[in-house]
């Protein structure tokens, strides 16, 4: 692989309102792939307790740098494995413990409790101060709930991971994390065909939006794949 020059390396890096810098292209691991994909050359890899596999991630990137691939300054991880370059809460809202679900439901409904984020946020912090996470962020907050949390917490969110792609372009919230300084990151930029029928919405469902004319015409006519125009079109209205 050629050595890419320095501003084109720069151009892929999002420095965050703590200092800290993050590649702008990351691997969703919910399906795992992550020696193939640091092969590949990614370096950001975004991981969760939900997906159940962030053993199986960390054994990856040790494996890759056991071989030389990469070292572990290399990488930027967003989960927890012997520190995090970034740590996320997950949802604004606590689940209720329930055997091994991950998403307890009742009657149709989420089993959650009365925790308050901005307690949680309180201990993202401390984990902050004490080295454990380099950065600390949220996933799936909205705008009224990120106004509340800026306005309370010592340290304002690096980051805010939502689902962002062609067919929900979040332009409101683009715009409240621009004049805030959050980074916001796009998950399912494909719109995530391989998640679980229980999840579909019908009609209004992503998970045929690579097959959408409208983004196949795009990308025939500039010689790329429908993924790489979706992808391109989530890092353009949100950043990574």
């Amino acid at each position: 692989m050629e050595q890419e020059g320095e501003d084109t390396q720069a151009a892929r890096i999002l420095k965050l309102n703590d200092g800290n810098r993050m590649p702008i292209l990351g691997l969703g691991t919910w399906k795992g792939a992550v020696a193939a994909a640091i092969s590949a050359g990614y370096r950001h890899i975004d991981t969760a307790y939900y997906y159940q596999n962030e053993a199986d991630v960390g054994r990856a990137i040790r494996s890759m740098i056991r071989q030389g691939v990469i070292r572990r300054e290399d990488m930027f991880i967003t989960t927890k494995l012997d520190y995090v370059d970034l740590y996320l809460v997950h949802f604004p809202v606590g689940l209720k413990k329930v055997g091994d679900e991950f998403l307890p439901m009742k009657d149709g409904e989420m089993l959650t409790t009365d925790i308050d984020y901005l307690d949680v946020w309180r201990g993202m912090e401390a984990l902050q101060s004490c080295g454990k996470a380099k950065s600390i962020g949220v996933s799936n907050f909205n705008i009224l709930q990120l106004e509340r949390l800026v306005a309370l917490a010592r340290v304002t969110p690096a980051v805010n991971q939502v689902e962002l792609h062609p067919y929900l372009a979040q332009t409101e919230m683009v715009e409240f994390c621009k004049a805030k300084n959050i980074v916001l990151t796009a998950y399912s930029p494909f719109g995530s065909p391989a998640r679980p029928p229980e999840l579909h919405r019908g009609e209004k469902d992503p998970e045929k939006i690579l097959e959408d004319p409208v983004i196949e015409g795009i990308a025939k006519k500039h010689n790329h794949s429908s993924a790489q125009v979706s992808a391109a079109a989530a890092t353009t209205c949100s950043g990574v």
